[in-house]
């Protein structure tokens, strides 16, 4: 009987150590972690560079002084979260489709660009640049309300009152004050098209009025802004998961510092200083791009 299993066993491939058979796999977790946590923070900080200030940044804060600020922060994040998504998996998509050394370099030549146009944006910069973008973003607002509220009117509907969950967008604040001191009601905005529409009246069964144009005004307005083309940037040369993760964190730091005090900090801050650091961070990503391209010997 042993003379027989010794024979059938002599017959049977030896078994490969453990090792062999899953080779290097520590290594390999390793390698990704690493990665992710490298996009992590290079999309945060990317985020911040490019929205503190921004006109995302100063519609939540602007709506936020006369709206419940946990509405406008639920909302705005909502909207940049899923753009985030969005943009994150739409630049990973890219390179199913393109050689990754060809995505690569086309990133660190659109981080070149931006960083060139921020570093050029800067010289010009005489330090009033804050105040008109909240000058603009309030007009825009206003704008939007009184076409809404005459198309209500034109319908036979009564303008909306607080209660009824309308914006309060003509806030005015002096240096040195943190809440505004006479917010005036006025109706939400709405950006236009029926597609717009539709999407509004979809969410509007389910969310708040001041939820629904917050979350619908804050989307578009990012949408094509230079913070999404980078995530789009970033998603196709890094780890696609860490570019997510990394923006989402981002802008969910960046809308909390403007609803709570986003407006009185932006009128603070140096924006020239910010627009440095921001075409300098932009910079050293296209560097570190093209140096991965050309080292890795793929071009």
């Amino acid at each position: 009987m042993d003379d027989l299993l010794a024979a059938v066993a002599s017959t049977l491939p030896a078994a490969a150590p453990i090792a062999e058979t899953f080779p290097a796999t520590d290594a390999a977790v390793a390698a990704g972690l690493t990665a992710g946590s490298d996009s992590l923070i290079a999309s945060v900080l990317m985020i911040f560079v490019s929205e503190i200030g921004d006109k995302t940044f100063l519609i939540a804060a602007i709506l936020a002084m006369s709206n419940p600020r946990s509405t406008i922060f639920l909302a705005a994040c909502s909207a940049l979260w899923l753009m985030s998504i969005l943009s994150a998996f739409l630049g990973h998509a890219v390179v199913t489709v393109v050689p990754m050394s060809w995505v690569s370099l086309a990133a660190a030549a659109m981080f070149m660009v931006f960083g060139v146009k921020l570093l050029h944006e800067a010289r010009g910069m005489d330090g009033s640049e804050i105040a008109k973008e909240i000058h603009d973003v309030k007009s825009e607002l206003s704008e939007k309300d009184e076409t809404k509220r005459q198309a209500d009117m034109e319908e036979g509907e009564m303008p909306r009152n607080d209660a009824d969950g309308a914006f309060n967008v003509n806030v005015e604040i002096q240096p040195g004050d943190a809440e505004p001191k006479a917010p005036n009601r006025s109706s939400s905005p709405s950006p236009d098209g029926s597609v717009l529409a539709s999407l509004k009246n979809l969410l509007g069964l389910l969310l708040s009025p001041v939820f629904v144009e917050t979350f619908v005004l804050v989307f578009f307005a990012e949408w094509g802004d230079r913070s999404q083309l980078a995530t789009i940037a970033l998603g196709a040369a890094r780890n696609v998961y860490g570019v997510a993760a990394g923006t989402i964190l981002g802008h969910t730091c960046c809308t909390g510092l403007a609803v709570v005090g986003g407006q009185l900090l932006a009128s603070r801050i140096s924006v020239k200083k910010v627009t440095v650091a921001g075409g300098v961070l932009f910079i050293v990503f296209s560097l570190l791009n093209g140096y991965e391209v050309l080292h890795s010997g793929s071009v």
